[in-house]
């Protein structure tokens, strides 16, 4: 005779696995037995600012660490990439270019320092609450929740569709040009029209030239670049480096086309839309038939 407790324990189920791993949070308080608060960092997606001194460091060791790229991109250690690539590359590593892009960072900073404080303070002294609109992968590798942010409104006081104050600020520092558009699939807006107000206010802020290219130059790093330039100066083989350096495939917004991981150079930064090439390997088909992407 088979016991409840027999029946209970034969149910088999199987979980999806986890798209992140445990991170450390600070404990702030626990207002009840079920529910805690903590600190949790939030990464704004869509949009990518210049790095400052960490986690990287300053522009004593990362301005070698591009000459050493650099060099490998003209002696054929990276011969893989194809030329096109290697060539734009090299262009952007020119002396200061590390000091350059670190500064970009400081003002970048500056600037959604100042977006916040218009946005948040009142009149009164008090300040309002910011709105988090998470996006399609919640929590990232580093524990990092994705998402939109804006200023939060009760629903009395919510200003109408296109006002400015219901801008996210990721948006805003798009718009701006203080930072590089990013968006990252499936980290994107849940209506298509607010994809497309981003999207067009990142081929704005690029072709005029606005905020950091204003101030530094066409020339300047985009973040994702320097990042992905300072693991190519790292210790290992050219195989080991690109296959962690290049793990995002691009596709052209202009056209919905692949243009895949080393031509993204070819893009206006204001067109490039990215897919990890993992989720693309995975789920390749439901991608092409949600977005429209050609091959």
């Amino acid at each position: 005779m088979t016991t409840l407790t027999e029946k209970i324990m034969a149910i088999i189920y199987k979980l999806p696995p986890p798209s992140f791993a445990v991170s450390p949070k600070k404990d702030i308080g626990a207002p009840d037995g079920d529910t805690i608060k903590i600190e949790q960092p939030i990464r704004m997606v869509s949009c990518d600012t210049p790095e400052k001194e960490k986690p990287f460091g300053g522009a004593a060791i990362t301005q070698p660490k591009l000459e050493k790229v650099k060099k490998r991109l003209d002696d054929g250690f990276f011969a893989e990439l194809p030329a096109g690539l290697r060539n734009y590359l090299k262009k952007k590593i020119v002396t200061g270019a590390a000091k350059k892009h670190i500064e970009a960072g400081k003002k970048a900073s500056d600037q959604f320092e100042k977006i916040k404080n218009q946005r948040l303070n009142l009149p009164n002294g008090k300040r309002r609450k910011v709105g988090v609109l998470p996006s399609g992968e919640v929590i990232d590798s580093r524990g990092r929740m994705l998402a939109y942010i804006t200023t939060y409104f009760e629903k009395k006081d919510l200003p109408p569709k296109g006002d400015p104050q219901r801008d996210t600020y990721n948006l805003v520092m798009v718009a701006e040009g203080w930072a590089a558009f990013f968006p990252v699939w499936p980290s994107l807006p849940k209506d298509p029209a607010d994809f497309d107000v981003i999207h067009k206010a990142a081929r704005k802020a690029w072709t005029s030239k606005k905020g950091m290219w204003k101030q530094f130059g066409s020339n300047l790093l985009l973040p994702y670049e320097y990042r992905m330039l300072l693991k190519m100066s790292e210790n290992k083989t050219a195989k080991q480096i690109i296959s962690t350096a290049f793990q995002r495939l691009c596709v052209d917004l202009r056209t919905m086309k692949m243009v895949g991981k080393f031509d993204f150079y070819k893009v206006p930064p204001g067109d490039r839309l990215w897919i990890w090439e993992d989720d693309w390997k995975k789920n390749k088909q439901q991608i092409k038939n949600l977005l429209n992407v050609k091959e």
